[in-house]
């Protein structure tokens, strides 16, 4: 970890939210057209794999429609 404040890069933000499961995850803008999601890896069975897994997808233009991607798996 830097001990000098100006070696940090500032990424973005995130926000807390829930899915419908009630498990916890965090999004946020990360690049201009993305945005940046960490949930928690519900999968999880041994000590050597990732507590959450992030993902990054194209982010929705205010007033574009959502496409169903319901079929797609992430």
């Amino acid at each position: 970890m830097p001990n000098e404040k100006n070696e940090l890069l500032k990424l973005g933000g995130l926000w807390k939210h829930e899915d419908k499961n009630g498990n916890d995850y965090f999004s946020g803008n990360f690049t201009y057209g993305t945005k940046l999601l960490i949930m928690k890896n519900t999968f999880k069975e041994k000590n050597n794999e990732p507590d959450y897994i992030v993902y990054i997808s194209k982010q929705e233009k205010k007033g574009e429609a959502k496409a169903d991607n319901s079929d797609v798996p992430i």
